[in-house]
């Protein structure tokens, strides 16, 4: 599911809902689902704030549904007996997405914002898998590179891991 939550600028869902199902199909995700959420700048700082600790805006952020970690968070068996009560067994998480900083890596980048709202949409899932290039020997990194490769992905050799910037965006509202 595509949720747009922000008002500033226009998101080509239709173009985004083809990318995904190209990626769930290359991913091989059969039937387990996630939702992507595109927010502004203030949501995500929020959200990075609330969930990282870290009080500024960044371009993705990924919560995985089956992610048992946290003071606040029940016993996974617990969780895993609710989810499979209320059916929800083949949901991956969500990604969060801020718009206003996708069109800043893009213009810096050289390449669309929908190029990499793209980028960051495969980045936010590779997570939701359970990846994670922080801790891993490079293993999510050669495979987002890959997947790039096979989606279409265009980027310049920007590292994987997601840049995280404070500047607020001067661009006019558009459709990306």
């Amino acid at each position: 599911m595509l949720v747009n939550l922000q008002k500033r600028y226009g998101v080509r869902t239709a173009a985004l809902s083809a990318f995904v199902r190209n990626l769930r199909r290359r991913l091989r995700l059969g039937n387990r689902e996630f939702n992507i959420c595109f927010v502004d700048d203030n949501a995500i700082r929020g959200l990075n704030l609330a969930y990282r600790g870290k009080d500024k805006a960044t371009d993705v952020l990924s919560f995985p549904w089956n992610e048992a970690d946290g003071p606040l968070r029940p016993d996974p068996r617990a969780l895993s007996r609710q989810r499979e009560r209320a059916g929800i067994t083949n949901f991956l998480g969500d990604v969060v997405i801020s718009v206003q900083t996708a069109r800043r890596n893009a213009s810096e980048e050289g390449h669309s914002t929908l190029n990499e709202i793209r980028w960051l949409i495969l980045h936010g899932v590779l997570h939701l898998l359970g990846y994670d290039h922080d801790h891993d020997s490079g293993e999510m990194i050669v495979l987002e590179l890959a997947l790039r490769d096979q989606l279409g992905v265009a980027g310049a050799g920007r590292k994987s891991k997601s840049k995280v910037k404070t500047q607020k965006s001067k661009g006019k509202a558009g459709v990306v």
